[in-house]
């Protein structure tokens, strides 16, 4: 009931009646023709597996950012703009961290990346050094009933000497079988996802977090650009909802000095 009731406040205070104008993504590219600040589209390694029906593929970024990721030869994300990855919004200090791929908020640290077979570590501070993300990216590979998945560990730490409120977001534009518009997306509280209208693929975003002591939900947006860490329902879509949009796992929690918290989701075709 407590998380129920948290939820309902979330929304009420950050929904709103005003929704920012969409640009379609040829427009987005066309002001945009890079990634900008630090963020990078580029692959750093690429995992693979399967074969036929169930080869899987996707990539992460030197940033943490899965860039890439496709099953069967069609594309889910590396579509017109490409773009994956997290968002922190500090509420005591109003400040909002992020890293989507295409845009970064120019507030973090270089990331140390490191990877051991399966599994990816990426760390980063914030420059002002309140905060610390872990994430840790390991490959599930596919096999002869089922694709493959990715599996996105992220652990945030309270760096500072006060206790802070935290929002700590995963988003991913999804682009369906390499088409950007019509989507069909959809949400329950736990998955979120996007897919191509007909006998066709999708890509979907399962939380797998159950701790009472961090608030969570799932749902996506009736736009592509990632949402504002500080206010993540801006653009909520209608269920169902079917256009260019994009999924969101949103989780929220008190973060005491010097502890972490930590939050999983995976990624997998549906």
């Amino acid at each position: 009931m407590l998380r129920k009731s948290m939820l309902f406040w979330l929304v009420l205070t950050l929904c709103s009646l005003a929704l920012a104008q969409q640009k379609t993504q040829k427009e987005y590219l066309a002001e945009h023709s890079s990634a900008t600040g630090d963020a990078t589209t580029v692959c750093n390694v690429t995992f693979s597996s399967g074969t036929g029906s169930t080869t899987t593929q996707f990539c992460v970024t030197v940033n943490g950012n899965i860039a890439q990721f496709s099953i069967n030869g069609e594309e889910m994300i590396q579509v017109g703009v490409i773009g994956e990855g997290y968002g922190v919004c500090d509420t005591y200090s109003g400040i909002a961290y992020y890293d989507w791929a295409y845009q970064d908020s120019g507030n973090w640290g270089t990331p140390t990346f490191t990877q051991v077979g399966n599994v990816i570590t990426v760390t980063r501070l914030t420059i002002d050094g309140i905060w610390q993300l872990k994430q840790t990216i390991t490959n599930i590979p596919a096999t002869a009933t089922a694709p493959g998945s990715a599996k996105v560990s992220m652990a945030l730490k309270n760096l500072s000497a006060i206790a802070r409120n935290a929002y700590l977001l995963r988003y991913a534009d999804v682009d369906a079988d390499s088409i950007t518009t019509p989507n069909d997306f959809d949400y329950t509280s736990q998955t979120a996802y996007g897919l191509r209208p007909g006998f066709y693929r999708g890509f979907g975003s399962t939380n797998n977090t159950f701790n009472t002591a961090i608030g969570q939900t799932a749902f996506t947006q009736n736009m592509y650009i990632a949402p504002n860490p500080c206010n993540p329902y801006l653009n909520l879509a209608a269920q169902p909802f079917v256009g260019d949009g994009s999924i969101v796992q949103f989780w929220y929690f008190k973060a005491t000095p010097n502890t972490m918290k930590t939050v999983v989701s995976t990624y997998k075709p549906i």
